[in-house]
């Protein structure tokens, strides 16, 4: 099972998060989407807010089409092929989101990253199917990923019993 785990600054918008995912969770194996009014009014404000600054970013860079919340909700909703299985708070400032891949590549995990993180939701490590990597953030919109080694082989062995 791939899985981001991450770090909650605010438990406020961890729960506004919830919301967001209780909805994909719902939707996402049924392959349906919901109106662009409803995405609309659960996301909020501050949420859009930094997508906009991190879809300004990109595009400065070069790399993507300018902001467009349709954009995000339909990567949300279609173009990130996977079911999601879990949301968890292991500790009290800890977060776990696990999710299936349905395809690769499964429409990439740098959005999601972004995604998580305009709710406050910092992503410090991730399994992406072929290894354990921690995280780190050098800016807002960009991080690196180190690879676990140990880590990797200890969280596939669980699997293997």
């Amino acid at each position: 099972m791939l899985y981001i785990q991450f770090d909650i600054t605010d438990q406020y918008k961890f729960e506004e998060f919830k919301k967001v995912y209780d909805v994909l969770y719902m939707i996402k194996p049924k392959e349906e989407g919901k109106p662009i009014d409803f995405w609309l009014r659960l996301i909020p404000d501050y949420v859009k807010r930094f997508l906009a600054e991190y879809y300004k970013e990109d595009q400065n860079s070069g790399e993507m089409a300018p902001y467009s919340f349709t954009a995000t909700i339909n990567y949300l909703e279609f173009g990130l092929e996977v079911d999601f299985n879990n949301l968890t708070q292991p500790s009290p400032n800890t977060g776990k989101l696990e999710y299936s891949a349905l395809a690769f590549p499964y429409g990439g995990m740098e959005r999601l990253l972004i995604f998580l993180k305009a709710y406050g939701l910092i992503p410090n490590e991730t399994y992406n199917g072929f290894a354990v990597n921690q995280l780190k953030w050098e800016s807002s919109f960009i991080c690196e990923a180190t690879e676990l080694p140990d880590k990797t082989t200890a969280y596939l062995a669980q699997f293997e019993k």
